[in-house]
């Protein structure tokens, strides 16, 4: 079986004790490799560093929506300068989320948009982080449908499906759909055309069954396609190739 994980936090503390351990034995698992979005400057240097030091693990560049308030225009041209390495396949994740904080929405907005810039100036891919955030996101993304989008760990209703969709946008599903609550990832799994598909744990977090409960990692990114292949009626081996695929085309890797 050939696996990808299109997002996954392997540069989070959880992950400080066994970290290479892992990157090294995804192949015992059929997982041929790994993307890692960033949060901010530092877990963008430590994954272009591991980046540049293993094949199978591909960094991203970026100031996740939690970690905007201190982002100065000199860390934006860092974070510029950082991404045009080649070992940077995507700007991401970027995006809003007003689930944690809601009292600080320009300050994210601004942070998005310039970082949607930086996307669009390098002709690099964008992971999009969006969290009851949904209408600000999809309209500033208007603006931006020349570029390269995955929405992350898609969770709305079928009708934003459609929405993002007929945007040309990408859509990568979680541990979630494994959950019995995860109705609208689920629907989703079952309607999103599979050339726009892709396949993720976001790690070390969405654990999926029947692993809840325990840190995730990239090994786990089989049961993801294991239960989209079910919803799908698919054979697992001709999923996990298509969505393979897709994310190679996606990263450019």
């Amino acid at each position: 079986m050939k696996l990808i994980d299109s997002h996954c936090h392997l540069t989070d503390e959880a992950f400080d004790d066994d970290r290479l351990f892992i990157i090294n034995d995804l192949s015992n698992f059929g997982v041929k490799g790994v993307i890692n979005p960033s949060c901010n400057l530092d877990d963008t240097r430590m994954a272009l560093d591991l980046a540049e030091k293993y094949d199978n693990f591909y960094a991203c560049a970026g100031f996740h929506p939690e970690d905007v308030d201190d982002v100065t225009d000199d860390d934006l041209t860092e974070l510029e300068n950082l991404a045009a390495n080649p070992k940077i396949v995507a700007i991401g994740e970027i995006g809003l989320d007003y689930y944690w904080r809601d009292d600080n929405k320009d300050k994210q907005k601004e942070v998005f948009i310039k970082q949607l810039e930086i996307a669009r100036k390098l002709d690099k891919p964008v992971v999009i982080h969006q969290r009851d955030s949904r209408d600000d996101v999809l309209e500033i993304l208007e603006d931006y449908k020349d570029l390269k989008i995955q929405i992350h760990c898609f969770s709305d209703d079928l009708k934003t499906l459609d929405r993002v969709i007929a945007m040309g946008f990408y859509i990568s599903i979680g541990g979630v759909v494994t959950f019995s609550t995860g109705t609208n990832e689920q629907n989703a799994a079952r309607n999103v055309p599979i050339e726009r598909l892709m396949l993720e744990t976001d790690g070390p977090y969405l654990t999926p069954e029947p692993y809840r409960g325990y840190r995730n990692d990239p090994r786990h990114v089989v049961e993801v396609a294991r239960k989209i292949a079910e919803l799908r009626d698919m054979k697992i081996d001709k999923l996990a190739k298509r969505c393979y695929n897709n994310t190679v085309e996606f990263f450019n890797l």
